[in-house]
């Protein structure tokens, strides 16, 4: 009897539905209340934000979206981190194609990073809805803002390896140079990108610029 019941138990793990595991479908129903998410917080904020919008977004039920979720800051928080991702994974991405004059690869990524934040919904969700969330919302924005000061620091070494600065300098650098690309960003969105994208481009080149030069003026070796 104990082997029939293990038998049948295993049968129905296994078991797919339209070519999918339960597995497979936990995970799609998960990314379609991401995509919601992003649509539902970068439109009407966290505190517009209902589990029943987010549910008819996605056009799944409660259930389901506490199959994956706590509750609308779990969600907001999971979305924050996909958009983070996307983005670095887009940056990463150019890396072995960047041009090798320093102007112009600050210039490329700019350029990239700009064009991402051309979605106003990412940039709610980055960098408005995320300074007014509870706990834990700050402390998954205060890793963010971590990271990228780290990464930061790691490319202003690359391109200046004799750079000789504290861990703690660098990373303040980091933190300034992200912040002003950051706030270019939300006030472009904000006016409905009504002025030209080269213009932010060329811009946010020429203080990035300027600031690493005179990072190896004052700083090197």
């Amino acid at each position: 009897m104990t082997l029939s019941t293990s038998s049948t138990s295993s049968k129905k793990t296994k078991r797919t539905y339209g070519g999918l595991s339960e597995a497979q479908r936990v995970n799609e129903r998960r990314e379609r209340f991401l995509e919601a998410g992003l649509e539902v917080f970068g439109s009407l904020g966290m505190r517009g934000a209902t589990v029943r919008k987010l549910c008819k977004e996605a056009g799944l039920t409660e259930r389901y979206f506490y199959e994956s979720f706590t509750g609308t800051e779990d969600l907001y928080c999971e979305v924050f981190r996909a958009q983070v991702n996307a983005t670095g994974q887009r940056f990463m991405s150019l890396l072995p194609d960047l041009p090798v004059a320093l102007e112009d690869r600050i210039r490329t990524c700019l350029e990239l990073y700009f064009t991402s934040m051309r979605n106003d919904r990412v940039v709610r969700v980055m960098y408005i809805e995320s300074l007014v969330g509870s706990d834990q919302v700050q402390n998954i924005l205060r890793q963010n803002v971590a990271s990228l000061s780290s990464l930061a620091l790691m490319m202003l070494r690359a391109d200046n390896p004799d750079l000789d600065v504290t861990e703690d300098f660098g990373k303040a650098m980091g933190t300034a140079i992200n912040g002003a690309m950051s706030a270019l960003a939300v006030q472009w969105m904000l006016s409905d990108y009504a002025m030209e994208q080269h213009v932010l481009v060329e811009s946010g080149t020429l203080m990035v610029l300027g600031t690493m030069q005179e990072l190896k003026a004052r700083y090197s070796k």
